[in-house]
């Protein structure tokens, strides 16, 4: 179990940061190489919260930031797919504003042939000016079909200020149903009981699920650790689970490796190992809607 922390102290948290800047910025662990998703679903960890995932035809690109520094913190892994080699997006997912989740010049700089970014309420003007063909904003229960993709808005336990001050900005969860399978990114969130009520309503195949920002201990307040994370998989009734927020920026007190290894530790003594799938930076996986078994993945 690792070091319950102890209170935030802004000069602490600072200094982190500031620290980072002095690491280096490693090679990924992946070949960036992304796999068809043949009938199910494909996914691959680009950093962070960037996640490609691909259904049939569709490519979608969740919470995109490709910048070296976010103002303060470094990228301490460079992006699993370099930003020339991702393929045409179809859609781009927003799910907050904050700056590790809504990096304007990333969107800029995307690669865009008719793309269209769905985002959190109050959003759309973040991004307006970076080349979509649309942007659209999404409520809480609010959907739309792109494509084969419908994705619904749902709540999450979160907040969306952009700034220091208030702004009204929104933030959510993402359902994308497809034929060949079901994923849920809910962008960033802490645990609360209406992920039960998520599983209750959808059959998720594949849930992105963040693990880190959890230390010092009021960061659960909107953040996951491990231990949530596992639970959240479990009341979603998710065939799989990703783990994304990790390993990427320094943005909390856990040493940056600390979420995955607690993460795979709880898995095996609470034998659901077969249901995690860990992608370190530039891996993906196919997963087999119908499959028999929950151990059915490809990796890459």
């Amino acid at each position: 179990m690792p070091d319950a922390g102890d209170a935030y102290r802004p000069a602490r948290m600072l200094g982190l940061m500031a620290r980072s800047l002095l690491l280096p910025t490693a090679r990924p662990t992946g070949s960036g190489r992304t796999l068809d998703p043949a009938g199910g679903v494909s996914v691959t960890y680009v950093g962070h919260a960037t996640v490609l995932v691909r259904l049939g035809d569709m490519a979608i690109l969740t919470d995109p930031v490709y910048s070296s520094r976010l103002i303060l913190p470094k990228r301490l892994v460079a992006p699993g797919i370099p930003l020339a080699e991702l393929p045409p997006l179809d859609v781009v997912l927003v799910s907050h504003g904050h700056m590790d989740h809504l990096d304007v010049p990333t969107h800029r700089r995307l690669p865009k042939t008719g793309t269209i970014a769905v985002v959190a309420k109050n959003l759309s003007d973040l991004v307006a000016g970076c080349g979509y063909r649309d942007v659209v904003e999404l409520r809480w229960g609010e959907h739309v079909t792109v494509g084969d993709v419908t994705i619904t808005a749902v709540p999450v336990k979160h907040w969306g200020t952009r700034n220091v001050w208030p702004d009204d900005r929104g933030w959510t969860g993402f359902v994308l149903e497809h034929r060949d399978g079901t994923v849920f990114f809910p962008g960033d969130t802490a645990y609360f009981p209406g992920f039960r009520d998520y599983g209750a309503r959808w059959r998720i195949d594949v849930a992105l699920l963040p693990i880190g920002a959890y230390n010092p201990p009021a960061f659960r307040r909107v953040h996951m650790n491990p231990e949530d994370a596992l639970q959240t998989m479990v009341d979603l009734r998710a065939r799989w689970m990703v783990p994304i927020h990790w390993g990427t920026f320094v943005v909390s007190y856990e040493p940056i490796e600390e979420p995955v290894t607690w993460l795979v530790e709880l898995a095996h003594e609470r034998e659901l190992v077969d249901r995690v799938a860990v992608l370190r930076h530039g891996e993906s996986r196919r997963f087999a809607r119908d499959a028999a078994t929950p151990k059915a993945f490809e990796q890459s």
